[in-house]
């Protein structure tokens, strides 16, 4: 099979700075915190607090955190995106005729979306299919990488590439089954918690509207794999973490429940995050250690978190179908913008 048949697949996550240093971390942050769809203030007023005050601070901190979690193959995100990659290669080689071509990139950091384009189009492939690896579309995540590759192509001239863009897959039965399964095989070795909490990432209040329906995506999520594990609304709750910053944020705030539940005599939790397709510091630091220090000083007895869904079979059977099936999946990336 030559070039022009096959098809590039490029599996996009968040970023992650190259080393756990303050150097590194602070180019990292640098690029995350411009982006005008993470961060919305005027940019006359912004730009001079990210580079003269944040900057200034903020790596040293995170720099430690990073140091914390990294492995050997470097960051837990970037390594899991890679266990992600490889997983599906494999599921393709093995088939006779295999037409894809599967690479990492990265929003933010390297390997960059840029490096991925540029080495698609020398290879001489006209299709890529893009999936940015978050399962709840997000205004600051997914329409922020749909920004960059229109710009990525219009810089290279590559505006005739044929990009298959997937836009979420927050409701994809694949998926709820991945995360059902996973949730399930958990407890089967941890016991049943007096309540089980799915956690997403948090955003601005104000970034809510009609072009962002990332709250009620991650409600919906949560009511399908509710009602797959025959939860009742007693038996879990959904909660949003990682809030940076005065402005308020989508609610209810992890940190706050976490303080209260024992109170309500529920002092037995797991915890997954369905809006995290890799382990990665928000995971791994702050659920798994921040929150389960303040769970239990809050006097709560047991806090279990279940890993992200990583380089489970069931979810790499969902990226598979979104890569086969990808013209059904498929989004027209300059719509989102």
């Amino acid at each position: 099979m030559n070039s022009t048949e096959k098809k590039g697949v490029l599996l996009v996550n968040l970023g992650t700075p190259k080393s756990p240093t303050t150097k590194d971390v602070r180019i990292y942050l640098r690029e995350f915190l411009s982006d005008k769809d993470v961060i919305r203030l005027p940019r006359f007023f912004w730009l001079p607090l990210l580079n003269l005050i944040i900057l200034q601070t903020r790596p040293a901190k995170s720099a430690e955190l990073y140091k914390k979690v990294w492995t050997e193959w470097g960051s837990p995100l970037l390594y899991n995106t890679f266990l992600q990659a490889g997983k599906l290669r494999e599921r393709f080689e093995n088939q006779i005729n295999n037409q894809y071509t599967v690479d990492v990139a990265m929003r933010y950091g390297h390997p960059s979306m840029e490096s991925k384009i540029i080495q698609f189009s020398k290879s001489g492939f006209k299709e890529i299919v893009i999936i940015p690896m978050f399962p709840q579309y997000s205004t600051t995540t997914t329409r922020s990488i749909a920004r960059h590759l229109d710009k990525i192509l219009t810089k290279l001239k590559l505006d005739k590439l044929n990009i298959h863009f997937v836009k979420d897959f927050h409701d994809h039965d694949l998926y709820i089954d991945a995360c059902c399964e996973h949730i399930e095989t958990f407890k089967k070795s941890s016991g049943s918690p007096d309540k089980l909490v799915l956690s997403y990432h948090g955003i601005p209040l104000s970034y809510i509207g009609d072009d962002e329906p990332y709250q009620d995506q991650c409600y919906k999520t949560s009511r399908l794999i509710a009602r797959k594990l025959n939860l009742s609304e007693s038996m879990y709750e959904v909660a949003f973490q990682s809030r940076f910053g005065r402005a308020e944020w989508i609610k209810p705030y992890l940190a706050e429940r976490l303080e209260s539940l024992p109170a309500e005599s529920i002092k037995n939790i797991h915890i997954f995050c369905p809006g995290f397709s890799s382990d990665c510091l928000e995971t791994i630091e702050e659920i798994g250690e921040e929150s389960r220090e303040l769970f239990l000083d809050s006097k709560g007895e047991k806090f279990e978190f279940i890993p992200c869904l990583n380089g489970s079979d069931k979810f790499i059977n969902l990226i598979e179908d979104l890569v086969t099936n990808s013209e059904r999946h498929h989004t027209d990336f300059k719509s989102l913008f």
